[in-house]
């Protein structure tokens, strides 16, 4: 079947279970259900030590360009950006001459070579870096007539008009690995399975990371699997400064705030939300902290405008070890579960006159988070089957999606195992090998190999 409309495009989309590969895993299908002059392909990959963003690109940029060209159809955009980070000149140099190969310039698409700064992949930053537009406080790109999405989100919607499922997703895999680099598996692959297919371990003290070292999570069950948005796993020491900082509890970020922070405001200085003009202040909020206040203020209910980047914390705060990041995070589970909803909306606000002087390079970041020893290229490296996956069903922005199979039900690559809610936000799931399902939980369906 031919699929030329906007909505066809969108059920192509859907049907394939695409959703934002980059991390935050909303439907691609409903952020292409707008209409906006600019698509940004985000492919600036701005955590340090992962490489999976710049190895599709360069695997695959034509098929990048080709996505890009769906998604500017679906939204009626006259423009169409890859935004990737100049520094990485194979990267550049693979699209510049994938638009050339597909006369892409004459559709209104270009490259736009970012800083080699963290975080420039915050859409926030990425679309006034890109098109000097302010995103509102508490808004959306959308509010500015920019969608953005993850370049391998892309990738997978030109797949999805070919027919294409995603059943699988490349993933860097390094630390304390014996062979890191990035592998290309069947989503739902245990994180041991994709440890062993790295070499193996270097060392045992470690933990594990899903995602880069600013904003992934600490992972204990190694036995769940990497989902569609699994960017990266890194293996750490467990007495790795990264690790110390991610596993501190909320009552050790109180009691240390209450006692050390000496209102520096470096973690003011440095917020890449501040400097966007947007009111948040870190520095203040911290000291809320020492007041039983009934009401919130706006230092406490800013917690809304936090991207939880990390550069607070991990950065600006690095020699107290103090976690404005954690109080925001909590700040903002309270004042939802109170039914506050946020406040501010403020726009047409101007930008910090420190925007560019306050950038911190991604080597100063791997420097102060002492990953040097890790900072290495790293490249494609061949794969090898797996005996199982544990697929979840739940990894995604919006209801969880209906399981349409029962245990014992024989499966090929491709055959839809969980579909979108009737009527509701959410995504389908494929089974991404040939086998059996062993088993079915809240969150996840198990399919064993034959």
């Amino acid at each position: 079947m031919l699929i030329n409309t906007p909505d066809e495009i969108r059920g192509a989309i859907k049907a394939a279970g695409v959703i934002g590969a980059g991390g935050a895993g909303f439907p691609t299908y409903f952020k292409l259900n707008a209409k906006v002059d600019t698509v940004i392909a985000n492919g600036s990959e701005c955590e340090p030590l992962l490489y999976t963003d710049k190895t599709v690109i360069k695997q695959m940029p034509r098929e990048l360009i080709r996505g890009l060209k769906i998604a500017m159809k679906a939204t009626g955009a006259q423009k169409g950006i890859i935004a990737v980070k100049g520094h990485y000149k194979d990267v550049v140099s693979a699209i510049k001459n994938a638009i050339s190969q597909e006369n892409a310039e004459k559709d209104g698409i270009s490259i736009h070579e970012l800083e080699n700064y963290y975080p420039a992949g915050d859409e926030f930053l990425t679309v006034y870096d890109v098109t000097g537009r302010v995103i509102p406080e508490g808004g959306i790109p959308l509010n500015v007539g920019v969608v953005v999405s993850n370049v391998l989100s892309l990738i997978q919607v030109a797949q999805a008009i070919d027919g294409k499922v995603v059943t699988e997703r490349a993933i860097t895999v390094t630390g304390e690995v014996i062979n890191p680099g990035v592998y290309t598996v069947p989503i739902g692959t245990t994180y041991n399975s994709l440890i062993e297919i790295a070499g193996g371990l270097k060392s045992k003290d470690v933990a594990l990371i899903d995602g880069g070292p600013m904003m992934g999570k600490i992972v204990s069950d190694w036995e769940r699997g990497v989902n569609k948005t699994t960017s990266g796993i890194i293996l750490l020491p467990k007495d790795h400064f990264v690790i110390r900082m991610a596993s501190k509890s909320l009552a050790q970020v109180v009691k240390q705030s209450k006692a050390a922070c000496c209102q520096c405001f470096r973690c003011t200085d440095l917020c890449p939300r501040n400097l966007l003009g947007h009111q948040l202040y870190p520095h203040k909020t911290m000291q809320t902290i020492d007041y039983d206040l009934v009401e919130p203020t706006a230092n406490i209910t800013s917690a809304f405008l936090c991207s939880q980047c990390g550069m607070c914390e991990l950065v600006a705060c690095d020699f107290m070890q103090l976690s404005p990041r954690k109080v925001y995070a909590e700040y903002r589970k309270l004042l939802v579960a109170k039914g506050i909803k946020n406040p501010h909306n403020r726009s047409g606000f101007d930008v910090s006159s420190q925007y560019e002087n306050r950038k911190v390079s991604i080597p100063t970041v791997i420097k102060k988070l002492g990953l040097t020893e890790y900072a290495r290229p790293l490249y494609p490296k061949d794969s090898k089957a797996v005996s199982i996956v544990r697929i979840n069903v739940k990894a995604h922005i919006g209801a969880p999606a209906t399981i349409l199979v029962s245990v014992g039900d024989i499966l090929n690559i491709g055959d839809l195992i969980a579909s979108s809610p009737e009527g509701g936000l959410g995504t389908a799931y494929h089974s991404s090998i040939i086998g059996r399902v062993t088993a079915i939980t809240v969150d996840y369906i198990e399919i064993t190999a034959n």
